[in-house]
């Protein structure tokens, strides 16, 4: 499972805690404070995801043969069962999806360098990580594109594209000095990585 399936699937709303820290009528400490906050939230989650995925397997193995105990099948049973993933794979060779989740996880770790910018207020700072590494460019259009071609799903282009014009939306507005639509944008590109991840799965 990737990295921002492992959120959307955790039920945390990465959307509405980067809006918790968007209100503008709030002291800016305590705007700074929140953003802290959810930048520190951001990178640990994502270090946990990393640690997962690499040992992910190797602790499947472990507990293949054994069974659940009967709390964990209850507590299974009033949560409705294992409900199955009905989200589109994208099927690309074994290779490739393994550098697709390597760059699910540097975007995480973008997101948070962005978040942490912004809640020191060195708006530059944001501005160039935001466009640098994650800003539409013919590369990400190339990327995208093959990925379009190789599984046959027209639209996963539209959403990547959505993703990183969101970025160059937050270059803008961190480069003039307007850290409430930075802030803003970087909500609205996270739940653009949310919808692309409610769609489709490796």
């Amino acid at each position: 499972m990737d990295a921002f399936s492992v959120i959307t699937s955790s039920g945390i709303n990465l959307t509405r805690a980067i809006r918790w820290i968007a209100p503008t009528k709030i002291p800016r400490r305590e705007l700074m404070k929140r953003t802290l906050i959810t930048a520190v939230a951001v990178t640990l989650l994502s270090a946990g995801i990393v640690f997962a995925e690499e040992k992910g397997h190797e602790h499947g193995k472990m507990m293949e043969g054994q069974q659940m105990p009967p709390e964990m099948v209850e507590m299974m049973k009033k949560q409705g069962g294992p409900k199955p993933d009905s989200r589109t794979e994208l099927k690309i060779p074994a290779p490739m999806k393994v550098m697709q989740k390597g760059m699910m996880r540097q975007h995480m770790d973008t997101v948070a360098e962005i978040t942490t910018a912004l809640a020191v207020n060195d708006l530059n700072k944001a501005a160039e990580v935001a466009k640098s590494r994650l800003g539409w460019n013919p590369e990400e259009e190339k990327r995208c594109s093959m990925v379009e071609k190789m599984t046959g799903e027209a639209d996963f282009t539209s959403f990547g594209k959505a993703v990183h014009q969101k970025a160059d939306e937050l270059a803008d507005a961190a480069k003039a000095g307007n850290r409430d639509k930075a802030l803003t944008a970087l909500a609205e590109l996270i739940t653009n990585c949310n919808s692309c991840h409610k769609k489709f799965r490796h």
